[in-house]
């Protein structure tokens, strides 16, 4: 009984180091997509200096005051207006750092680099996970099943 007392809290253990693992690797996921998106953003948006200083931090509280809209509420009419009234409220801080022109351009390249993101992690998701080059043989180390004097090629 000890033994199996014993098992189950190593699997615990296991089950759990495994998942804060994940959340780790999800947060610096999540880092670096928005790493990417400032980057991708900041070049479409070719800011200076002084406009970088002025534009980054409406811009990341837009992007807060955005991602709790969203998410809140599954009624999809109603997040697009949420939105779209939050964009509105957010107009006039964005005209005055980068103009009317600019501004728009801005939400542009935030879709742009949104659909950038879905297609790239749609093309990782339909790669296989085992998948290597065409030429490239596998090492099955010593013992690995192949019989003396025949060449295996994959």
């Amino acid at each position: 009984m000890k033994k199996f007392y014993l098992l189950l809290v190593l699997v615990s253990i296991t089950t759990f180091v495994k998942a804060q693992d994940e959340a780790v690797n999800t947060k610096k996921k999540q880092q670096g997509i928005e790493a990417l998106k400032v980057a991708f953003i900041s070049r479409e948006l070719d800011l200076t200096p002084d406009e970088a200083q002025k534009f980054w931090p409406v811009y990341n509280q837009y992007a807060k005051d955005l991602k709790n809209t969203i998410g809140r509420g599954n009624d999809a009419l109603d997040r697009d207006e949420k939105v779209l009234n939050l964009r509105k409220s957010y107009k006039d801080q964005f005209s005055n750092v980068l103009g009317q022109q600019r501004m728009n351009k801005m939400y542009n390249a935030e879709g742009r680099f949104r659909d950038l993101l879905i297609k790239s992690m749609r093309n990782q998701n339909q790669r296989p996970q085992n998948q290597r080059p065409q030429n490239q043989r596998v090492d099955r180390g010593a013992g690995g099943g192949s019989r003396p004097g025949r060449d295996r090629r994959n």
